[in-house]
């Protein structure tokens, strides 16, 4: 096998080429003759990962329950069978070969690249070629980042000020119908409800709070700033805003387990964690044939740059754009004890991702250092299955919020 085709597995997609040929010499093939033969025991406690590249194999649960999987396909793209001890008998289901390296020397790799890629972006070709693109296009007045609406940066400005006064919120409210009309439904969601319904801005204004009510403006005017022309465009632009949505959710439903964060602030935070997509695509949307499968990828990597760059322009809280910058870094060890911010955006994403056909693309959520500060606090893999399935009805309630 090449060095180049070890990148089709999720662990090793993150290793440069220096790093394939540190690990090459670690590496071993386990090849089975025909089906049937034992790959791993159930209970089986090595610090191995194997990783299957040809044939068949079938996962045995202590239950019964059975599950095949085959080489060259999304299910065999991380390691298999990973928890240790394993949870399942691990069986040939044809003539196969898997190949097996010490966990702990895959890790410590996984580390150091991402240690290199954070110090060094290292962007793909198309990547490359689509940064210079837009930064060109900056640079020469070709494209503009657009900018806040004028009753977003006031109401900001007002919050800003020592004593807000709520009559001038109100005046300025007043001046745009449409974010009006979306603060008094949020008010009187079930997001945030409690007693009667709210009849006039001050009354929203009162229940939400003036940081909840400064950041809600702040999304609403967000809506009206990312249209396109192109129809693919235009779908992959409410994809990026559903995904935002699915994260805030998710978000804001952990923070009941880490009372240190705020739940408002981390629904804020995954609404924009991914706002570095829109910006590309508002970019891609100047193109008359955009490439659905190279972009794809493209949106991935750029992302944290782009939305660095778009957070920076509209001033906003550097809390949230070093978690934007760092949304990539999966092995990123954030600082302190407890789990921050940046920590549970992480999680959200991954939890987001679960029965989708992205999921194998990412690591598995206990191979993530901020996984383990928030399983400091409850955080379990059936946790995990309970939390997503919980999250559907918030994930509506906002979506309807937000006119999604």
């Amino acid at each position: 096998m090449k060095l180049q085709d070890l990148r089709q597995f999720e662990q090793f997609s993150q290793l440069s080429e220096e790093h394939l040929i540190l690990i090459k010499p670690l590496l071993k093939v386990k090849r089975c003759q025909q089906a049937g033969e034992l790959i791993l025991p159930r209970g089986y406690e090595k610090d191995r990962e194997f990783f299957l590249i040809k044939g068949r194999i079938q996962l045995i649960a202590a239950d019964g329950q059975q599950q095949e999987i085959e080489a060259d396909t999304p299910a065999a793209r991380l390691s298999i069978a990973r928890l240790r001890p394993s949870l399942y008998e691990v069986v040939s289901a044809s003539a196969c070969e898997l190949l097996v390296i010490p966990g702990r020397s895959l890790r410590q790799q996984v580390e150091a690249a991402t240690i290199d890629q954070e110090s060094n972006p290292n962007f793909s070709e198309a990547a490359s070629r689509y940064y210079r693109r837009i930064k060109t296009a900056l640079e020469n007045g070709n494209f503009t980042l657009p900018s806040l609406p004028s009753v977003a940066l006031k109401v900001r400005e007002e919050l800003q000020r020592e004593e807000p006064e709520v009559k001038k919120l109100e005046k300025l409210l007043s001046r745009d119908p449409s974010i009006l009309a979306k603060l008094l439904a949020a008010a009187n969601s079930p997001l945030y409800r409690r007693g009667s319904p709210c009849k006039t801005s001050s009354e929203a204004i009162m229940r939400l709070g003036l940081d909840t009510t400064s950041e809600l403006v702040m999304l609403f005017s967000l809506r009206h700033l990312f249209k396109a022309e192109n129809a693919w465009v235009k779908q992959r632009m409410q994809e990026t805003w559903s995904q935002g949505v699915r994260v805030g959710a998710i978000a804001q439903m952990l923070t009941l387990h880490h009372p240190q964060l705020s739940a408002d602030q981390a629904l804020v935070a995954g609404l924009l964690h991914n706002i570095g997509e829109l910006a590309i695509l508002r970019f891609i949307d100047q193109d008359e044939t955009p490439d659905p499968e190279e972009l794809e990828g493209v949106l991935e990597e750029l992302m944290p740059e782009a939305g660095v760059l778009l957070l920076k322009y509209w001033n906003f809280d550097p809390q949230i754009i070093e978690l934007v910058a760092h949304l990539n870094s999966w092995q990123r060890v954030t600082a302190g004890e407890e789990a921050s911010l940046e920590d549970l955006i992480r999680i959200s994403r991954l939890h987001s991702f679960i029965g989708t056909e992205n999921q194998y693309r990412y690591p598995r959520l206990d191979e993530v250092p901020a996984f383990q500060k928030l399983a400091d606090k409850g955080l379990t893999p059936d946790f995990s299955l309970t939390l997503i399935e919980d999250a559907k009805d918030q994930v509506e309630e906002i979506q309807e919020m937000f006119g999604l």
